[in-house]
């Protein structure tokens, strides 16, 4: 009975571990993975924000897709897929992180998000600075429980 407890509590450890890293794909389909400690090391930006699924403005701090690719010297396509921990997909033209500059969202008002809170990373627009992209088309684009992207 404790040898099977404890290899169900090495499992969950282990998924709680895989859910924050963070994995992108190179053009070659080279893996690279990241930490959520990695990604903190990195400058950090905020967007201060409203979202259709949440109440008020929240403050979500990360980092830009763009810092991450420098720290492997890779290059980004242009189209990027995110997918998601329930493996869904979305492309996101390379045009929308230079004009808009999202970021890879780690924390939300200072706190580390959660699975359940729509971590371990979400992919945040500035809405609420930037009123004629607030539309089903980029919330669409706001992808959370980013697992892998792929360049």
């Amino acid at each position: 009975m404790r040898a099977a407890l404890l290899f169900i509590l090495s499992l969950c450890s282990f998924s709680i571990f895989a859910a924050s890293e963070l994995t992108i794909f190179d053009h070659l389909g080279q893996k690279h993975q990241f930490s959520r400690e990695q990604l903190l090391l990195l400058p950090q930006k905020e967007i201060t924000t409203s979202l259709p699924w949440l109440d008020g403005e929240l403050v979500y701090s990360g980092v830009a897709l763009q810092t991450v690719l420098e720290t492997k010297d890779l290059t980004m396509a242009s189209q990027v897929t995110f997918v998601a921990l329930n493996d869904y997909k979305i492309a996101v033209p390379k045009e929308d992180f230079d004009d808009y500059q999202p970021i890879i969202a780690i924390k939300q008002n200072g706190q580390f998000m959660s699975v359940r809170e729509k971590g371990p990373y979400w992919l945040i627009y500035p809405l609420s600075s930037t009123p004629d992209i607030d539309n089903t088309d980029f919330h669409a684009k706001m992808i959370w429980q980013i697992r892998d992207i792929h360049l």
